[in-house]
């Protein structure tokens, strides 16, 4: 039966027997034959290969295998390309994480350490303050200079950043080399606050420390398009943090300004009297200095955990025991001065504490005696009365002078040096409460009884007219609350000699009033010559916003004034046949009063 190849090949008891070359036969050795020149010479040249033979077109025949083994070759060098240029790039991209996490522990520690030096300068600087004793007048002029910055002005950040951009390449394996997986060296142990070093020399110390070597990068997972995206706002951020702690820094190193209270409600102690104050209740343990208690004997020693009394009749340099107790409570205030966290330190220097007890003293001694004596309560009453309808008038002076300020801002002819002098308080007109009862009712009402300045000019007073004006308005739209602004009327003028505030222009002074004052005072004249004084550059001929120079029609106003005060008007107003107007004869007081009256 005839086979074929196939079914030999599917037949698996089918065994192709194999020649097997004999190892045992002889080799037989050949020796190359040997020629002799003259065989050699006399030698045909060997043929050239046969060519093929060109077609029609004069080309010859191409060999396809030779096409699809080039291609193939070309697929695979573009395929190698293309591996290698995928592994550097993975490489490059693994590198670019590993440098921007070693940026960022740099960038944190520099951060850190920075923090940490700043806070040692300022304890230092406290700490040295604190023991050095005031300094005298020509010390605290030398001392005033400002010290220069120990810290160095260049940003955390920036440092980091020139250290990264040093760095080379690498060219090797993405691989982390064993340095960047060792352990990192331990920080350096920051001098401790109470060493005797200067802050000059504790910074520079601390900003030369060599930097220490940074944890292990390789276990950070670092996302590629996050470090990309955010590579440049961690350094601006770093960037204002630093500028930011450099500004507090440096505002932490002025000189603080004395606190205000917020409202009368705030009850904070700001000032060394109020702690003076509050500690002398305290060690005496009383809530309250509204009942004192009775003067000590004088001789009666006291125990140190019995409350502090004192002898009301005696002053601390009269009596022995006053004096004691004085030194008992300044020994106590220092010792608890951390009550009193918004008082300076400054304030508890041994001459300030001894004023600061007098004064506390001497009030205590006096309301022990407005408790104990009637007519002392009395005139105690009146003096506190006193005392406060100044600080009400001073009050209402002030409001005015910032109204009118604000006001003055607001226009820009008045911008000039020359109207300085007239925004003083002393160039105010005093707004003096009056009460008034109406028989039939039984009521009394409050107003406020304006009285001007007889040395204001009529062009002083249009100034204030234009300003009270310009403020109605701009107040006009503003919501109001409480029980509303108090009804004011014009006065006669303020009695008395009474002399125009240093910094005044000659145009504020009243030539008519000045008339008078050269026939009644004569020594008025020589005084004026040092208060006046007249800024250069403003030419009166080319501002008309004032009006003219004139004295008459003022004082013609301030006549007529008069004459209705001597015959028993009641409010010092216009009359009712006369019209409103804000001529430029009208004072700013008046003003108020005819809005007031409409």
């Amino acid at each position: 039966m005839p086979t074929s190849e196939l079914s030999d090949a599917l037949n698996p008891h089918y065994v192709q027997s194999r020649s097997r070359s004999s190892h045992l036969s002889n080799a037989v050795y050949r020796h190359p034959p040997i020629h002799n020149e003259l065989e050699l010479a006399s030698a045909e040249p060997a043929r050239p290969p046969p060519t093929p033979p060109l077609n029609s077109n004069g080309v010859r025949p191409s060999n396809p295998n030779n096409g699809v083994t080039a291609v193939q070759e070309l697929m695979r060098f573009l395929a190698s390309t293309r591996e290698s240029q995928e592994i550097e790039r993975k490489r490059r991209l693994a590198w670019e994480q590993e440098q921007e996490a070693k940026y960022r522990l740099r960038q944190a520690e520099m951060e850190r350490r920075m923090i940490e030096m700043r806070q040692e300068i300022s304890v230092l600087k406290a700490r040295f303050a604190f023991s050095t004793p005031a300094p005298t007048n020509g010390a605290a002029a030398s001392n005033a200079a400002p010290d220069p910055d120990p810290v160095p002005h260049s940003s955390p950040s920036e440092y980091a950043i020139s250290h990264v951009e040093q760095q080379p390449t690498p060219t090797t394996s993405p691989s982390l080399s064993h340095s960047s997986t060792c352990s990192p060296n331990p920080l350096p142990a920051v001098a401790p606050t109470g060493q005797a070093t200067s802050p000059r020399e504790a910074s520079t110390s601390s900003a030369y420390l060599p930097s220490p070597s940074l944890p292990p990068a390789r276990f950070i997972s670092v996302d590629p398009s996050s470090s990309r995206q955010g590579a440049a706002n961690p350094r601006k951020r770093s960037i204002a943090e630093s500028n930011s702690e450099g500004e507090k820094s440096s505002d932490s190193d002025a000189v603080p300004s004395r606190l205000r209270r917020r409202n009368h409600h705030d009850t904070r102690c700001l000032t060394i009297q109020h702690a003076m104050r509050n500690h002398l209740l305290r060690v005496m343990q009383l809530e309250s200095d509204k009942d004192l208690p009775d003067s000590h004997v004088e001789g009666t020693s006291l125990g140190p955990d019995d409350p502090v009394r004192f002898v009301w009749g005696k002053t601390p340099k009269q009596s022995v025991h006053n004096g004691r107790m004085k030194d008992r409570v300044l020994k106590d205030l220092k010792v608890n001065r951390h009550l009193y966290k918004y008082v300076p330190d400054k304030d508890f220097g041994k001459k300030t504490l001894d004023s600061a007890f007098d004064q506390a003293f001497v009030t205590l001694r006096q309301k022990f005696k407005a408790q104990r004596d009637t007519s002392a309560a009395v005139s105690h009453k009146q003096r506190e009365d006193t005392k406060a309808m100044r600080a009400r008038r001073l009050s209402r002076r002030k409001t005015k002078l910032s109204n009118r300020s604000h006001a003055r801002n607001k226009i820009r002819a008045f911008e000039h040096v020359t109207f300085d002098g007239a925004l003083q308080m002393e160039c105010m007109s005093s707004e003096e409460s009056e009460f008034e009862e109406d028989h039939d009712n039984g009521s009394r009402s409050m107003f406020l009884r304006t009285r001007g300045l007889p040395w204001r000019s009529l062009r002083l007073q249009r100034l204030f007219d234009i300003l009270d004006k310009e403020d109605r308005q701009d107040n006009a739209q503003k919501p109001r609350r409480g029980v509303g602004r108090k009804e004011r009327y014009v006065g006669p003028p303020k009695e008395g000699l009474l002399l125009p505030p240093k910094g005044v222009a000659s145009w504020m002074v009243s030539k008519r009033w000045l008339n008078v004052m050269r026939t009644s005072h004569v020594e008025v004249v020589g005084m004026l010559e040092d208060i006046v004084t007249d800024p250069v550059g403003f030419d009166w001929t080319q501002f008309h916003a004032l009006g003219e120079e004139s004295e008459d029609d003022g004082w013609l106003e301030m006549g007529r004034r008069m004459t209705d005060m001597s015959q028993g008007a009641p409010h010092y107003g216009l009359g009712q046949d006369e019209t409103i107007t804000t001529s430029p004869t009208t004072s700013s007081s008046l003003v108020n009063a005819l809005s007031r009256v409409a």
